[in-house]
C-alpha cells in the first residue's frame, strides 16, 4: 500500500489524504478551493495556506516629459527698438608734447614773414600719423613675439573666479602591466550528507515498545501511561503478557499535528498471524516518542471479531472503516427508524452489517462522510442488541472520533 499523509485543510478543515511523495507540494483544496502546501512529515513541516503569488509588474516604458508636450525650441524674441543714430567717430589727435626749453638764441634777424598755404599742413599730419601708426605696429608685434615666448616658459595660471565652484580633476592613474592569468582553482565541493531519518526515533521507540518482556515495562513507551496503567495491568490477567514477535516495521503513513507542530506516524508492523501488517501509531510528545497501546490490541487481539462473536449485551469503541450497505441489502434490513452501514475492522476478511437510528446526530454524521460511496474511518461505539424475537444486531451509538488517530485527553 502506497504511503499516504493525511492532515486537515488549514482553512477550512476539511479531512485531506494525499501520496507521501506529494509532501510540500502546494495545490487547491478540493472543498474550499484555496490554494494549501501539504505537510512534510519528514522536515517536521505542517499544512499551511500558500502565500499569494507573487505579481511581477511591468514598468512602463520610460517617456520623458509624458505629461507636457514635447520642447520646441523658442525661436528668439524680436524686439523692435528705435534705430540708434550714427554717430561718426570723433578723432582725437595725440596731445603735443612741448620740447625742452633751450638756451635763448639771439634774437634773429628780422626776416619777413613768408604765408603758407593749408594744403602743405594737411599733408604734414597725414604723414604724422602713418608715422605713428607704422611704430605702434612694430612694438606691438616685438612685445606679442615676448609674451609668446614667456608664456611658452613659464605658463600662466589664470586664478580662481571667486563664487565658482571649483571642480578638481581625476588623477590619471597608470594602469598596472597585465600578467599572466591565474588559473582560478576548481572548487571542492563536498557531498552533503543526507539527513537522518526522522521516523528512525519513532521506530526505535515502536521496537523497544514491542520488545518489552511485561507491560510494566512497556508502559513507558505508551501514551498516557498514567491513564492506561490500570488496563494494561487488567489486559494482562486476560491475555498473556511478554514481547510481541515481528517480521518487519515499515512507514505507512505520517502527519503533522498544526496545532502543536508534532508528526505522527502509523507504521505497519508484520506478524506471523498478520503478514500483511498491524497498523500502529506512535505519536511525538514532550516525553518522546509514544505508541497508541489501546488500538494496537485492539488489531493486534482482533478485539472486533471477538465482540462480533460474543454475547449481547456489550459495547465497546473501535476503530472500523465505515461504508454504504448495498441497495438491495439495505432495503430489505433498513426500515423507517434504522438505517444500515457495513462496519470492517482493518484485520478482519469479512464486514458487519449495523444500524444507526435515521433521527440522530450520529446518522447525519454517516451520511455526510459516506455520500458518493466514498469509505469513512472513524472511531465508533457500537453496542451488540438483541430483539424481541431473540435476533442479534449491532447498533451503531456514537462517533467518538473522525480518525483514528490518537489524541490525549
Amino acid at each position: 500500500m502506497a504511503e499516504v499523509i493525511q492532515f486537515n485543510c488549514p482553512v477550512c478543515g476539511t479531512m485531506l489524504r494525499l501520496p507521501l511523495a506529494m509532501a510540500a507540494r502546494q495545490g487547491p483544496c478540493p472543498k474550499c478551493q484555496r490554494e494549501i502546501v501539504a505537510p512534510d512529515p519528514y522536515r517536521g513541516i505542517g499544512a499551511h495556506e500558500a502565500p499569494p503569488p507573487v505579481v511581477l509588474q511591468v514598468p512602463a516604458p520610460f517617456r520623458p516629459f509624458v505629461e507636457t508636450p514635447p520642447l520646441v525650441p523658442k525661436p528668439p524674441e524680436v524686439i523692435s527698438k528705435p534705430p540708434r543714430p550714427i554717430v561718426e567717430p570723433e578723432i582725437i589727435l595725440p596731445p603735443e608734447i612741448p620740447a625742452p626749453a633751450a638756451a635763448a638764441p639771439p634774437p634773429p634777424a628780422a626776416v619777413t614773414p613768408v604765408p603758407v598755404s593749408e594744403p602743405p599742413q594737411r599733408a604734414i599730419l597725414v604723414l604724422s600719423c602713418l608715422l605713428a601708426g607704422a611704430v605702434g605696429l612694430a612694438m606691438g608685434y616685438a612685445l606679442g613675439v615676448k609674451t609668446a615666448q614667456s608664456f611658452r616658459e613659464n605658463p600662466v595660471v589664470s586664478p580662481p573666479v571667486i563664487g565658482a565652484p571649483q571642480i578638481d580633476k581625476p588623477p590619471v592613474i597608470e594602469a598596472p602591466p597585465v600578467a599572466d592569468p591565474v588559473p582560478t582553482p576548481t572548487p571542492v565541493v563536498e557531498p552533503v550528507k543526507p539527513p537522518e531519518k526522522i521516523s528512525a526515533a519513532a521506530e526505535a521507540s515502536l521496537q523497544a515498545f514491542l520488545e518489552a518482556p511485561d507491560w510494566a515495562t512497556r508502559n513507558a513507551y505508551v501514551l498516557e501511561p498514567d491513564k492506561v496503567r490500570g488496563a494494561m495491568e487488567a489486559y494482562s490477567r486476560v491475555v498473556s503478557d511478554g514481547p510481541t514477535p515481528f517480521k518487519s516495521i515499515s512507514v505507512k503513513q505520517s502527519q503533522v499535528d498544526p496545532a502543536t507542530g508534532n508528526t505522527l506516524f502509523i507504521f505497519i508492523v508484520a506478524t506471523e498471524k498478520f503478514p500483511t501488517g498491524i497498523p500502529v501509531a506512535v505519536k511525538e510528545t514532550g516525553g518522546g516518542w509514544l505508541v497508541d497501546w489501546l488500538a494496537f490490541v485492539e488489531f493486534r487481539d482482533s478485539l472486533f471479531q471477538q465482540f462480533v462473536d460474543g454475547p449481547p449485551g456489550k459495547g465497546g469503541f473501535f476503530h472500523l472503516v465505515v461504508s454504504v450497505a448495498p441497495a438491495a441489502q439495505k432495503e430489505t434490513s433498513a426500515n423507517k427508524n434504522f438505517t444500515a452501514y457495513f462496519l470492517q475492522s482493518p484485520l478482519a476478511q469479512k464486514a458487519q452489517l449495523a444500524y444507526v437510528k435515521k433521527d440522530s446526530p450520529t446518522a447525519t454524521t454517516l451520511l455526510e462522510q459516506t455520500a458518493g460511496g466514498r469509505t469513512y474511518a472513524p472511531v465508533l461505539e457500537v453496542e451488540k442488541r438483541i430483539t424481541p424475537d431473540k435476533q442479534d444486531y449491532f447498533e451503531i451509538l456514537s462517533v467518538k472520533a473522525d480518525d483514528w488517530f490518537p489524541r490525549e485527553n
